[in-house]
Formats: structure tokens, C-alpha cells, sequence
């Protein structure tokens, strides 16, 4: 669907790309953000047209994204389905783990559960770009109605993403092991590196990559792993086999001592 007015309820990287490209395909967008400085940002960073009060977003748009983190989207929903006065045609989440979302979502109406799979290091609205969800796969959980999946897929797609159809429980165990668990090895490789002193000058590509997803947000990050702990904590042991299995090769290989 191409709404007339979006709401979005927190104007960060990923609200405010979203409503960087919204207002390019002429849509009027409305955000509202707990932080004031945040709004400002967005302002300056022109991916909002106004901004709405917390209790009005909901029922002055067509479209609303909730783009905050894990706990503040929760939180979010909840107030949504307690009030139940939302106008919107379709509701939107962002977050990183769907189970939880899903589960706090049940009976909320005209809500689907989604993951764009697109983001970066950087934060904030000035650093919104209205191309970052171009050619990027976009999660969602399919609902009981195939109108609403349909404007959730119609909506996804005017912002250059690919709809990727998805059961809660299979997204969050397949993005435990190709998007969770590097986090973790880039927060540990961190350390690890900065425990050495003048590394910082022989770091190759992929030590350069790690200490950039490292530098994400830890307040973030400690919410979504949390919430995907027992997947999370799975293909850590795995991993650290494996990496317990490479060391033994190393060190079992005569060229090796």
C-alpha cells in the first residue's frame, strides 16, 4: 500500500532511512521520537515532515513503523493493543527477534512482525540514507490475513527491500547464527585485539570488520541477545568447538611446532 501520512515511533538509523525514502515517493511523515534532541536530529537530517505526541501518532497515520529497540517496541505494542484507538491500515515493527514481538502482538490489530535486514554502525537520523534498504531481503511474519501481508509486502517494497516470508521461531534461530552470533565474536575479538598494542596498524579487512560491528550499540545489542539467548547461546558452544577443534589441528601439525 502507499500510505498518504506515516507515522514513525522512533527516528533513529533505521526510522529515519525509512522515512528518508518515504518522503522521496511523496508520502508526509509524522515521527516521534522519547528523545528530544533525536527529533531535532531528524529534523535538521530532513527525514520527517512533523512531529506528533506520543498519544496522537497512532491515530493520524496510515502507515506506522515502530523502529525503537526490542524493549521500547514492546512497550509499544502493548500501549497499542491497551488503548486500541490505532487508525492506522498497517503496523510495523523492526526489531531484531520476532518471537517475543509476536507473542506481545497477539491481537493487535493490522500489526505484522518484520526484520529489515539492512543497518549499520552508525546511529542516529543523520546518518539515515534512503537507499539502505535497496535490494536488501526484509522480513515478515506472515499474519492469518493475506490483504494485510499484502499491504505489509506492498510497503516493504516501496522502499526498495525484497519481502522475505518467515515463521517467528525460524527467523530467530537462523539470524542467531548469521547475524547474533558474529556480533558476539566481533565484541570478543574487540578485547582480545585491544589486550595487544600496536595492532592497529597490521589490522587486515576482516579484523577491520569485526572491530566496526563491534562498535555497535552494546545497550541494543544486550536486549536482542538476550531475547534470542537460547538460539544465541547454541551456536556459540558450536562455534567455540569448532575453534577448539582448529587449535588442536594447529597445534597437532608437526609444521606447526
Amino acid at each position: 500500500m502507499t500510505p498518504k501520512v506515516l507515522g514513525i515511533f522512533g527516528v533513529g538509523l533505521i526510522g529515519g532511512s525509512i522515512g528518508l525514502r518515504a518522503r522521496r515517493n511523496g508520502i508526509r511523515v509524522i515521527g516521534y521520537d522519547s528523545d528530544p534532541s533525536a527529533l531535532e536530529q531528524a529534523r535538521v537530517a530532513g527525514v520527517i515532515d512533523g512531529v506528533a505526541s506520543f498519544d496522537k501518532l497512532p491515530r493520524q497515520t496510515d502507515v506506522l513503523v515502530i523502529a525503537a529497540h526490542l524493549g521500547a517496541t514492546l512497550s509499544e505494542i502493548a500501549r497499542l493493543r491497551e488503548r486500541g484507538d490505532a487508525v492506522c491500515a498497517l503496523i510495523l515493527d523492526v526489531a531484531s527477534v520476532k518471537t517475543p514481538v509476536v507473542a506481545a502482538a497477539g491481537g493487535l490489530k493490522n500489526f505484522v512482525a518484520s526484520h529489515p535486514m539492512a543497518g549499520s554502525e552508525r546511529s542516529g537520523a543523520s546518518n539515515a540514507r534512503g537507499d539502505l534498504f535497496e535490494g536488501r531481503p526484509w522480513a515478515y511474519v506472515p499474519t492469518a490475513d493475506a490483504q494485510l501481508d499484502a499491504r505489509a509486502c506492498d510497503f516493504i517494497v516501496s522502499l526498495g527491500a525484497l519481502p522475505l516470508p518467515i515463521g517467528a521461531e525460524d527467523h530467530d534461530r537462523i539470524v542467531a547464527i548469521t547475524s547474533h552470533v558474529p556480533q558476539v565474536v566481533a565484541y570478543c575479538y574487540t578485547r582480545l585485539l585491544q589486550e595487544e598494542r600496536g595492532t592497529e596498524k597490521l589490522c587486515g579487512p576482516v579484523a577491520r570488520e569485526l572491530l566496526r560491528i563491534a562498535s555497535m550499540d552494546p545497550v541494543m545489542w544486550r536486549e536482542i541477545l538476550s531475547a534470542n539467548a537460547t538460539n544465541v547461546e547454541s551456536d556459540l558452544r558450536r562455534l567455540a568447538a569448532e575453534l577448539e577443534v582448529a587449535a588442536d589441528e594447529l597445534s597437532a601439525d608437526p609444521g606447526f611446532s
